[in-house]
């Protein structure tokens, strides 16, 4: 590798590192997620300290052109990274719906008392309403 593009690679790989660890400072990113950004940046700045390693390792595995092993882990982890993001989301959207239903039913609950206190008829729901909650 030329010694140019070694410093370029090393490079990249501290100025990711520096914008990590300040959105992790500015808590824009979480320390969990930060962790997997921290430890490509460690490849990046590892890749450009040492290049013939992983050469070496592309032709362990019987590849002859190193940067297709690149862009094989590349997308790998790309793919698990969307997969783990994915997995969060479903979590978050399910909290979510449970706490706009616990909302709404503390709600429903607080109308009743004040109907209650105002020993008013109360209005009835429609049925609709009703199901929406649950």
């Amino acid at each position: 590798m030329a010694d140019v593009l070694r410093w370029f690679v090393l490079l990249c790989g501290l100025s990711f590192s520096g914008i990590i660890i300040r959105l992790l400072l500015r808590h824009k990113i979480s320390a969990r997620n930060s962790v997997v950004w921290l430890l490509s940046a460690a490849i990046i700045l590892g890749l450009s300290a040492y290049p013939s390693w992983f050469n070496h390792l592309a032709w362990m595995l019987g590849i002859n052109y190193p940067p297709t092993l690149l862009f094989l882990l590349s997308t790998l982890v790309l793919l698990v990274m969307v997969l783990h993001l994915s997995i969060q989301l479903s979590i978050m959207n399910e909290k979510i719906r449970q706490m706009a239903q616990h909302i709404a039913i503390s709600d429903l609950e607080q109308q009743e008392l004040a109907h209650a206190d105002k020993q008013a008829p109360l209005p009835r729901e429609l049925p609709a309403q009703r199901e929406w909650l649950q």
